[in-house]
């Protein structure tokens, strides 16, 4: 009898064993466990396409000497003929470097006789990124010497008393120049490119820096641009590793919204049309990498939001580490400034060691299809110098260039010609508007 009872205990406790089990494998929403959806991590999306580092480097003017101190200016927007030079030098070969004082040559003699050109990049721009990684970049030699440094420009001169091509890139630090001793470059080539510039508007320069066309410029149109927004939730989805855990606060001075995940912060203002997101990382125990921020700060920027339009880099605050970081945004090839009231024109990014610790960008998108086009007119000659140097400019400018200055409305951004210079420490500003042309 007594082992009968014990069979049927254990029988039970069994029984109770597998309903404890069945409750437990099966009844969690009613112990209040909660299991991740996927739209608590969600992946991030594509706003705009990937870019390159070398799609992003290029000239912000070609100067061509055509010898009796006769020269012209290209400017990106200048179709066919400055890509066509950009094009065929990015497919010739600079090998065997040789390092001298940049004073070795006479460079105002070179300016007025010789025949050449000029490549200036407006910022410090370190070899390895002049390079690329594919067709993008040019091709120069990677093992010689000095190859970590930066330059600023590549002049290319036929010698009037030689005939010989020579090829010079010059340091940042304007102390030196490289000479590439076997540039696989022709007196053919340097004559096709500087005959480019026969027909021109002619420029003329009293420092060899800055040069100013002698004749008004209207290769530019007032227009209408339709444009569209990314949202708030766009880029919080792209900058939080989990957006569900982000709250949003509005300052009390502007009503901006804020989002924050305890560490990183959003700040979204200017009606929804400019970013700043920041993400605090401990300083850095070494001296930060130009070519590793460049890389590291356009990775960034493909995987969190792309690339709204094209971009040139230039360098801003702490030139030699590249801690910051701006690209400038162009429209049709033309520089796109800020406006009156309008934070606009470029991406900024702040780094350590290739961390992005700061981003800044504006949220609003340009249209491909302008309209309501106008013919503006740019001053040039001593109308525009006295301009310049009423601004009390012109001793500091190093650089004149058409740009346009946006205006926002509803649904569109009017964009209008304008001259503007860029000063030696990277500022720019504008020095011209357009009038209407004739």
């Amino acid at each position: 009898m007594m082992e009968k009872a014990k069979s049927v205990l254990l029988g039970l406790l069994v029984a109770l064993s597998l309903v404890q089990s069945y409750f437990l494998a099966y009844s969690m929403p009613s112990m209040e466990a909660k299991v991740r959806s996927n739209q608590d991590y969600v992946s991030t999306e594509p706003l705009g396409p990937e870019q390159k580092v070398e799609q992003l480097i290029f000239p912000e003017q070609i100067i061509l000497h055509m010898g009796e101190d006769k020269h012209t200016v290209f400017y990106p927007d200048n179709a066919p003929y400055y890509d066509l030079i950009l094009t065929k030098l990015k497919g010739r070969d600079f090998k065997g470097f040789e390092r001298s004082a940049a004073d070795t040559v006479d460079w105002d003699q070179v300016r007025r006789d010789d025949l050449g050109l000029e490549l200036r990049f407006g910022r410090p721009i370190p070899f390895k990124l002049l390079q690329g990684q594919g067709e993008g970049g040019f091709k120069i030699e990677t093992d010689f010497l000095f190859s970590g440094d930066s330059i600023d420009r590549i002049w290319i001169f036929v010698r009037k008393d030689s005939e010989e091509v020579r090829t010079f890139f010059f340091s940042a630090d304007g102390s030196n120049v490289y000479e590439s001793l076997r540039a696989d470059l022709t007196v053919g080539d340097v004559a096709t490119n500087v005959g480019f510039g026969q027909y021109w508007t002619p420029y003329r320069t009293t420092d060899g820096e800055l040069y100013v066309p002698e004749k008004p410029y209207n290769w530019l149109n007032e227009m209408q641009v339709p444009i569209t927004r990314y949202t708030t939730e766009q880029m919080q989805r792209n900058l939080f590793f989990d957006p569900g855990t982000t709250r949003a606060i509005q300052e009390r001075k502007d009503g901006n919204l804020i989002y924050t995940d305890g560490r990183r912060a959003l700040k979204v203002g200017e009606n929804g049309g400019w970013m700043s997101y920041t993400d605090p990382v401990a300083p850095p125990e070494s001296q930060t990498d130009l070519v590793d921020n460049v890389t590291g700060a356009v990775r960034f920027v493909n995987q969190h939001g792309g690339w709204n339009g094209q971009y040139r880099l230039t360098l801003s605050g702490e030139a030699d580490t590249g801690s910051v970081l701006r690209f400038q945004q162009y429209y049709g090839k033309v520089p796109v400034l800020p406006g009156r009231n309008l934070t606009f024109g470029y991406m900024q990014l702040q780094l350590q060691q290739g961390t992005v610790t700061s981003y800044d960008r504006s949220l609003i998108i340009l249209g491909d299809t302008p309209k309501n086009r106008k013919g503006r007119l740019l001053p040039g000659g001593d109308t525009l110098r006295a301009l310049i140097a009423g601004a009390g400019l012109a001793s500091k400018a190093v650089s004149l260039f058409p740009a346009y200055r946006p205006s926002l409305e509803k649904d569109a951004i009017t964009l209008r010609p304008v001259w503007a210079v860029r000063l030696a420490d990277g500022t720019l500003q504008i020095v011209a508007e357009s009038s209407a042309a004739p």
